[in-house]
């Protein structure tokens, strides 16, 4: 899909003179002493001061709310950072001034049920909605269906089965069930004017997603639904009309301070991702919108991309989502990330050192969690499924020589600040 240069793309004739936007934001943990430093001086708002101009156009709003908001200190046992921001970050949010918080992500129950419920708690109070948490699994799984300037909205968000999943008797996020939620889409889409589905999941880093996450994407739409978001993977990825509704892969980070890096790289695309508005009448999509954004190491705001680094972006934006309509090359460069360095699940795998007796010691228990995950979330199991079936083909090395390719669409070469 291309972009003209503002960013635009018509997906089809309007029809009628009702029309509602829509604009998504990617991922948001406002973690860290930048932001924790600013909202103690009463300048929070000032983290999307240069925004507002976008921010206050849209008719409805989301954002992918990847923290819990507590001062509480109970870790869960998993594999991966347990992420949190102090409650206060909710001034940041109100700068932001949207209006539905997603919550199915990999860190919303990083400190158990009872922050995943204060959460919910703090942001409800505040005004603002949630979908994809609950108190429970039922819960968790319930769409989120309102109304706004006549139209009616419904929104399923799900997140693959990494930690911190809502259980039949427990807080958490909503997990990926994908033929329970193929049901609910059908269900859905009748009642509503427009039916969203925004899914957290796939391979960090890789700007190109997995045929598992293009056939599920391609398939929620063919059961109903009018925009299908996939949001997870700290890069963007690219976009593509299906059966003419749109599929965004990855809109990247939106606010998520680096507090691993002790050097600004501006080639690293954890700092630049997109935001997305979409033109909605009563059919659905009919055009979309991408908007770059950066923060630096400092992540004292969020900017919009100006001039040629804009340009650059939409370029970029354009040129990985070509493969996506070439199901030989989606198969080729997910070949190639399976076998290439950045596999760190087929690492593990071949590192691997545990005996059964670990299983029954407490201690090891910590250690086991990256085993837990290689198989229970979708992306790291599809992952580690295609490098053994390479490796039994014999083919991990051909594989592999197509990664440099898959290299040169990882680095954001047009940012010059």
């Amino acid at each position: 899909m291309s972009f003209d240069k503002s960013g635009k793309q018509m997906i089809r004739k309007p029809e009628g003179t009702e029309q509602l936007s829509f604009l998504f934001a990617g991922d948001f943990c406002p973690r860290g002493p930048v932001p924790e430093k600013l909202l103690a001086e009463g300048k929070g708002a000032s983290i999307m001061e240069p925004l507002q101009s976008v921010l206050r156009s849209a008719d409805v709003s989301f954002i992918q709310f990847e923290t819990p908001l507590t001062n509480a200190d109970t870790p869960i046992c998993k594999s991966g950072p347990n992420l949190k921001c102090i409650p206060e970050s909710i001034e940041i949010m109100h700068s932001w001034g949207g209006d539905v918080a997603l919550l199915a992500n990999n860190h919303t129950g990083d400190y158990g049920p009872e922050p995943v419920m204060e959460t919910i708690e703090i942001l409800q109070k505040h005004g603002f909605q949630t979908v994809g948490a609950g108190k429970d699994l039922k819960a968790a799984q319930e769409p989120l269906v309102f109304t706004k300037h006549g139209f009616k909205i419904g929104v399923i968000n799900i997140a693959e089965n990494e930690f911190g999943g809502a259980l039949r008797d427990q807080a958490g996020a909503n997990p990926l069930s994908p033929f329970y939620n193929l049901r609910q889409i059908k269900e859905l889409s009748p009642k509503v004017d427009t039916c969203v589905v925004v899914i957290h999941g796939g391979n960090e880093t890789n700007p190109v997603p997995s045929p598992r996450v293009v056939n599920m994407c391609r398939a929620f739409v063919d059961a109903g639904a009018d925009i299908v978001i996939n949001i997870h993977t700290h890069c963007p990825q690219g976009i593509e009309t299906w059966n003419g509704k749109p599929i965004v892969y990855s809109l990247g980070n939106f606010y998520f301070p680096n507090v691993w890096a002790d050097t600004y790289d501006p080639k690293s695309f954890w700092y630049t991702g997109y935001m997305v508005r979409f033109q909605v009448d009563r059919k659905g999509a009919f055009s979309i919108e991408a908007i770059p954004i950066h923060f630096g190491l400092d992540a004292t705001r969020v900017e919009l991309l100006e001039g040629e680094e804009k340009k650059g972006f939409l370029e970029h934006l354009a040129k990985i989502s070509e493969p996506l309509s070439d199901w030989d090359e989606i198969m080729r460069f997910h070949e190639a990330w399976a076998a290439g360095p950045s596999n760190y699940v087929a690492k593990l795998i071949a590192t691997a050192n545990w005996s059964l007796e670990d299983f029954d010691n407490p201690e090891k228990k910590k250690a086991l969690m990256p085993l837990r995950n290689i198989f229970t979330c979708e992306a790291h199991c599809e992952l580690v499924g295609t490098w053994l079936k390479l490796f039994e083909q014999d083919r991990l090395k051909q594989a592999a020589e197509f990664y440099p390719q898959l290299q040169t669409l990882r680095e954001a070469t047009f940012i010059k600040h």
